[in-house]
């Protein structure tokens, strides 16, 4: 597989046990919290790139037992998929890679080290899973986040789209030039 999983599970698991169903044998969180900095937990009203009240770095979540449901449920694609080494590793990379809706991917990166993206040999590995997301029906979209600060990758070139708040999205547009980012407001359902 050349990119992050994208793979169905099984309908008849609850939520959790779906997730944790997904996760590649013998890999484990052990002293990687790196999630619990860099993604938003808004039961905690807790923003991303700031470490959540609750984690204990290295070790894991304070409140485990009762830790909210997206925390539950949480695995980064490291976690998921076989193809991502070990490089690939949150607490090594810098960033947890998450796999929204449409395959589009995330890049959430620390903002202690906010150019480990550009790094070998994630920045190439961006830019191939950009080329084959734009061949794709529907196209996938990577994205990196460095707290609120939204950067789209595509094929030939980066869109530093800036501070997206936690009510807006950014949608791609054809433009002018080509491809453009727009933020929107999200509306709430």
């Amino acid at each position: 597989m050349s990119e992050p999983s994208s793979e169905s599970t099984p309908r008849d698991l609850d939520p959790v046990a779906r997730a944790q169903s997904r996760v590649v044998p013998g890999r484990a969180c052990g002293t990687c919290t790196l999630c619990c900095k860099v993604i938003a937990v808004a039961e905690f009203d807790k923003l991303p790139g700031v470490w959540c009240p609750h984690c204990v770095r290295g070790k894991g979540c304070g409140i485990y037992e009762t830790r909210p449901a997206d925390c539950r449920t949480f695995f980064c694609e490291w976690m998921h998929a076989p193809s991502l080494g070990p490089e690939w590793k949150p607490e090594r990379a810098k960033f947890a890679l998450v796999m929204g809706e449409g395959a589009h991917l995330t890049a959430f990166v620390d903002p202690g080290s906010p150019t480990a993206w550009r790094k070998a040999p994630y920045f190439e590995t961006f830019k191939r899973w950009s080329l084959e997301g734009a061949r794709a029906t529907p196209p996938r979209v990577i994205t990196i986040r460095v707290g609120a600060r939204v950067t789209i990758v595509l094929p030939d070139r980066e869109i530093d789209v800036g501070q997206v708040g936690p009510d807006e999205s950014v949608r791609l547009v054809p433009g002018p030039n080509g491809i453009e980012a727009r933020k929107e407001q999200r509306v709430r359902t």
